[in-house]
């Protein structure tokens, strides 16, 4: 979609020389005021909107982005992370006080986005005009070469490293290191990470046990397990629930860690910062079979265990004896719906022939959500099937984000789930 708005028969209003963002809210607020005379419950979201169309953009983003590129930081930003570095050079020739410009919010340097983007020209020029190559930002407290480690460019964090940077980068707000950041993002295992990783431990650096299982390394497991037998009850950091190596290992789809880490000692019962078992983060149905066996031969099946081993008789057995456990908060709430988010077909199958209620909300990470909000995140197509078929009502909204199982299937990109839901409000 074009930036631009076309052309209609009234013409766009020019904007003002001395525009700017501060300038940008105050109007978005202006005009939030004129449009509440009309309509008192307007959102802010719909006078942006008006706005950006009244200046001839299609989005307020775009609006917002193109009055940020006007100003001398803006147009900085810009070349860096383009990798335009003529322009970045003749920019801070002309304004050299600007080398060291900060973007809002979280006070990124023109080098962290640069790297970030992998602009080796634009790294060499501002490491070159002085810029210190470990300065951190306000947001992870992170320097560029987390973010380029994170995007997997290699040749911009040798750069980095060649200038001092430092391949350990302890502090940061993840608590993961450079490494952390290179192997332990989804999207993270592939050649150009690989490559990463070991280009850091060349110059140093060390894994730890959140990084050796993010790249399936047995060895370096067992290795930091048997320096530090601890390591397997570290947790991760706040912004990651404070997830334990088990959870990160369900998490990330590592069967093999999985095993491995319970292998080494690690507690399969075991709760993050929220409380969630591993079987929380599993997406796909044997993922965490290794956890769901030791929890079944430690004697104390519940029955989430027992519907994920599709131990018939043992899960009929729980539901018996406890038959409202999913609804009323007892030994397995929310059963459905891990076994939702998990694509786990046949037990979805037999819960829904059990009579659980396929609309019973569950507290997921910090949401009151249905069944259906979960398994159309992750775009199980078929478990959305057989939810509408049992009755689920895909008009219900979680309780944060006020979204319906439709708006869940298109924020996870889920076409297939979409088409289905889509149909399904059709025939309604």
């Amino acid at each position: 979609m074009p930036d631009q708005a076309p052309e209609s028969g009234s013409a766009s209003l020019a904007l003002p020389d001395a525009a700017n963002l501060d300038w940008l809210r105050k109007q978005a607020k202006r005009q939030l005021h004129e449009l509440r005379q009309a309509d008192p419950h307007a959102k802010l979201a719909e006078a942006q909107f008006a706005l950006a169309r009244h200046y001839g953009f299609t989005r307020w983003r775009a609006l917002k982005a193109h009055i940020d590129s006007l100003t001398v930081d803006g147009q900085l930003f810009d070349a860096a992370q383009s990798g335009d570095a003529a322009a970045l050079a003749a920019l801070l020739d002309a304004h050299p006080d600007k080398l060291h410009a900060r973007k809002k919010p979280y006070e990124w340097t023109l080098l962290h986005a640069a790297a970030h983007n992998g602009r080796l020209a634009a790294v060499d020029l501002l490491l070159s005009r002085g810029l210190d190559v470990n300065t951190r930002e306000a947001g992870d407290n992170t320097c560029a070469m987390h973010w380029a480690a994170a995007a997997g460019q290699l040749d911009v964090v040798r750069r980095l490293a060649d200038a001092g940077g430092d391949v350990v980068g302890h502090g940061d707000d993840h608590e993961m290191q450079v490494i952390g950041w290179a192997a332990c993002w989804d999207g993270c295992d592939d050649d150009a990470h690989r490559a990463v990783v070991e280009f850091l431990v060349s110059r140093g650096a060390r894994h730890h046990i959140f990084s050796a299982v993010a790249m399936n390394l047995a060895d370096e497991v067992r290795r930091i397990v048997g320096a530090d037998p601890a390591a397997l009850a570290r947790p991760m950091s706040h912004n990651e629930g404070f997830q334990l190596p088990l959870h990160f290992a369900v998490r990330m789809n590592r069967p093999g860690m999985v095993a491995l880490l319970l292998e080494l000692g690690a507690e399969p019962r075991a709760a993050d910062g929220s409380g969630y078992p591993a079987a929380v983060y599993a997406t796909a149905p044997d993922i965490d079979r290794p956890v769901m066996e030791a929890i079944r031969a430690g004697g104390t099946m519940d029955l989430v265990t027992a519907v994920a081993l599709s131990d018939w008789p043992a899960a009929a057995r729980l539901l018996r004896e406890d038959p409202h456990s999913i609804e009323s908060g007892g030994a397995s709430p929310g059963v459905l719906h891990l076994m939702a988010k998990r694509n786990h077909v046949a037990g979805v199958r037999w819960l829904l022939d059990h009579g659980v209620d396929p609309n019973a909300r569950w507290g997921h990470w910090d949401a009151e959500v249905t069944p259906l909000h979960l398994a159309a995140w992750q775009g199980h197509a078929e478990i959305v099937r057989l939810l509408l078929e049992a009755g689920a009502d895909p008009g219900v909204r979680d309780s944060k984000h006020d979204g319906d199982a439709m708006a869940w299937a298109q924020h996870g990109g889920r076409v297939e789930v979409v088409r289905i839901l889509a149909a399904h409000a059709a025939k309604s």
